[in-house]
């Protein structure tokens, strides 16, 4: 046993982490055919919403369809979000539900494959707004959940995005989580990285004082935007086309003037931003914007930062180093994308996942988890920081094993150098685990169980199968 500090997860979607502890996980399933005849058999209910697929684990290699999905049911409507959460499939009942045929015409970011079924980046919210929206019983109930997870993984504060899980107002969200503080439901400190997907969202926002507003237990931060979607749903954007999809280099989700308006608006405010960038085009995108405005303003005591980066090339990194942006990365990615990033992208997957590079060359990089993208478990990230191998394709080959991190460094991204992103500059909170994660095996780390967490010194976790 041992006593080390505890960790601090800066960028996750905490609201959205506790909604998906409570849906179908799709993330086992080896096949259409087991998923179809799995969720087929479970019982009834008046919708099924399920998180988790992915079509590189399918044996039948190819994404999800309505098809697939009207096998389930024809009369109550059917919600499969891909891992990613950039990519959904409905059956015809959803469809039917959210008024949605063969003539709708979508102008917005994204795409809808009516004949399919399938939706990407901002046309999901067509069926987000769709279903029932929950009930201010659920979403405590969520809140209590992800609070619940995070304790026991050792993680007592969070930079979180939940202002976009569900199509309510964010200020019915600050006004919830301001209930769950008051009434002691939560003890993780989350600093809320606020998504706004329009500029008349981010005017209101302002307008109404919530630039870096403290609220004692948590607090206003980042402004948060998207500036592409995922790999692994080929709409990451790209220079140059996907390998295995010549015609395809991803989602642009903003105009660039658009992109330019909100990140100088927040920076007039002092308000930093976190901006979602996967794609090697998209991060010249955030990257772009983000100068632009800091050669306008001349403020250097700013916190901004790309969130993933994961295409990022040595040049694209020693840019963000010269102007002090960050980067928040996922080691946890690899778990999943270690198996088709050569495919997505050929000979540039040798220049990608450049995580150790960010912190030699003198980034700000901060680990995160993306849950409930990957499993929050801090100890999985580590593992995949420092062996750069897949836990779920141990077969696999370490990939890029020279961009892997000490044990040491590791911590290090998850303690200290986080601290920037929840805006602290010492935390005091530990943990207790059943192993030193600086003395124990690469293979071990994975497994390491926090058996003790603490907040200001109060134990507000504790393993139930341990023993003082």
């Amino acid at each position: 046993m041992i006593k080390i500090p505890a960790f601090i997860d800066s960028h996750l979607h905490f609201l959205g982490m506790g909604y998906v502890a409570y849906l179908y996980d799709l993330k086992g399933f080896g096949s259409i055919e087991a998923l179809i005849k799995t969720i087929k058999n479970k019982p009834s209910s008046s919708q099924i919403i399920g998180r988790g697929w992915n079509q590189e684990h399918f044996k039948e290699q190819r994404m999800l369809n309505k098809h697939d999905l009207n096998q389930i049911s024809q009369t109550i409507p059917v919600v499969m979000i891909r891992t990613c959460g950039h990519v959904l499939v409905v059956n015809d009942k959803m469809l039917e539900m959210a008024k949605i045929d063969a003539s709708t015409v979508y102008h917005g970011t994204g795409a809808i494959d009516f004949e399919l079924g399938i939706f990407s980046e901002d046309a999901i919210h067509l069926i987000y707004e769709a279903y029932p929206t929950p009930t201010k019983e659920d979403l405590i109930k969520y809140l209590v959940k992800a609070n619940q997870i995070c304790l026991a993984n050792g993680i007592t504060h969070v930079a979180s995005d939940d202002f976009q899980i569900f199509p309510i107002p964010f200020e019915d969200i600050i006004d919830l989580f301001n209930e769950c503080y008051e009434k002691d439901l939560i003890q993780v400190r989350v600093v809320e990285q606020a998504n706004m997907r329009t500029l008349a969202m981010l005017q209101r926002f302002i307008a109404k004082g919530y630039v870096n507003k403290n609220f004692g237990k948590w607090r206003m931060g980042p402004l948060k935007l998207l500036a592409d979607g995922s790999l692994g749903g080929r709409t990451a954007l790209l220079k140059e086309p996907y390998s295995d999809d010549s015609t395809n280099r991803g989602i642009q989700t903003y105009a660039n003037n658009d992109l330019y308006d909100m990140v100088a608006l927040a920076e007039q405010h002092g308000m930093d931003v976190v901006i979602h960038a996967i794609g090697d085009h998209a991060i010249d995108l955030a990257t772009d914007a983000i100068i632009h405005a800091l050669e306008k303003s001349k403020r250097v005591d700013h916190c901004h930062a790309i969130i993933h980066a994961q295409l990022a090339t040595v040049a694209q990194i020693k840019r963000m180093k010269a102007y002090n942006i960050g980067a928040i990365i996922q080691p946890i990615f690899l778990n999943s994308d270690i198996e088709m990033v050569v495919q997505r992208i050929g000979e540039r997957s040798k220049e990608a996942y450049l995580f150790k590079s960010m912190d030699t060359l003198g980034l700000p990089v901060g680990f995160s988890t993306d849950t409930p993208i990957e499993n929050v478990n801090p100890f999985e990230n580590i593992y995949c920081a420092v062996s750069r191998k897949s836990i779920d394709h141990p077969t696999l080959d370490s990939y890029l094993p020279q961009e892997g991190y000490t044990v040491e460094a590791a911590l290090s991204c998850y303690q200290e150098r986080n601290l920037r992103y929840v805006y602290l500059d010492t935390l005091h909170d530990e943990i207790i685990l059943d192993k030193d994660p600086r003395l124990c095996s690469v293979e071990e780390l994975k497994n390491i169980k926090v058996l003790k967490t603490f907040i200001d010194g109060k134990m507000v976790f504790q393993e139930t199968q341990w023993n003082d």
